[in-house]
């Protein structure tokens, strides 16, 4: 992207696995170990198992007001063409933006296994809706898409919006971008929270301009080791343990060193008489 017509940032988004991201069982935004986010985020990339795209409409929309999105390894960032102001750091849109406009990104699952590693499905029945500004239809509590600095942040399972909300929604959608489709990611220009708005209320940019995350938590489940001769059981972990990509969970039993991870290709998930998942566990074969 050349920066000869200066853009400058509208705002940031950066979208966080915890399975992919914490060490163990540290998590990665432990803000004990500030160095271990920057050293975590260096291996991650979120395109691995997450596509992040623009509605039509809203690319069209980016288009007419001189807006691009930059993807990068932790989500994306909007950059809009604008002029300096007279107070440094503030800018004025090339072209001005309607306060009434929203931007639309939508978020589709490309990991078969991320079910087994998530601790939601990856084609929900009404996608998670992830916005700054409370939609009209929704009349009871709203959780607004959290900032970079909310600890802890809202669980994903908080995102949800009612089959009214998200219906209206997706008369925007194509029936192609309502396939498969994870959550919504809607930006408007005018928030509920003025700091999280993209322009101020006469069209500016903010002096700090927001950075909002998605979250989403790593699965935990009872490891199951399993003779890799005949497939008994060996022992199984009184407690639920988390899935991770990096570091190591230490896990031990009868005395020996620390024994394999488990990993997520392998679930057994058990369910009572009503088909209820009761328990979900990790099988990690092993030589006895």
């Amino acid at each position: 992207m050349s920066f000869n017509h200066k853009y400058r940032t509208l705002c940031t988004v950066n979208l966080y696995h915890q399975y992919f991201l914490n060490d163990g069982v540290e998590r990665f935004d432990n803000l004990a170990n500030p160095d271990l986010k920057k050293e975590q985020l260096e291996k991650y990339n979120v395109q691995s198992f997450l596509q992040i795209k623009p509605t039509e409409r809203t690319k069209k929309l980016m288009s007419g007001q001189k807006i691009v999105m930059k993807q990068n390894r932790s989500g994306f960032v909007l950059w809009i063409q604008a002029e300096d102001t007279i107070t440094d750091g503030i800018y004025k849109p090339k072209i001005d933006v309607s306060q009434t406009d929203q931007f639309d990104f939508l978020l589709y699952v490309t990991d078969p296994l991320f079910e087994n590693y998530s601790t939601v499905v990856g084609v929900p029945d009404i996608p998670f809706y992830f916005s700054n500004k409370k939609p009209a239809t929704e009349l009871g509590v709203f959780s607004e898409i959290n900032i970079e600095t909310d600890i802890p942040q809202t669980p994903i399972e908080d995102y949800d919006i009612t089959a009214f909300t998200y219906e209206t929604v997706s008369e925007k959608l194509s029936s192609s971008e309502k396939k498969g489709l994870f959550g919504i990611i809607s930006l408007s220009v005018q928030a509920d929270t003025a700091s999280n708005s993209l322009l101020d209320t006469s069209g500016l940019t903010q002096a700090t301009t927001p950075t909002f995350k998605v979250q989403l938590r790593n699965r935990e489940t009872f490891w199951s080791y399993l003779d890799a001769t005949d497939g008994t059981l060996i022992h199984k972990s009184p407690t639920l343990l988390p899935l991770v990509q990096n570091g190591i969970v230490g896990y031990t039993f009868d005395t020996t060193a620390k024994r394999a991870s488990a990993e997520p290709n392998r679930l057994v998930f058990v369910k009572d008489g009503s088909g209820t998942i009761i328990e979900t566990i990790s099988e990690i074969f092993i030589s006895n």
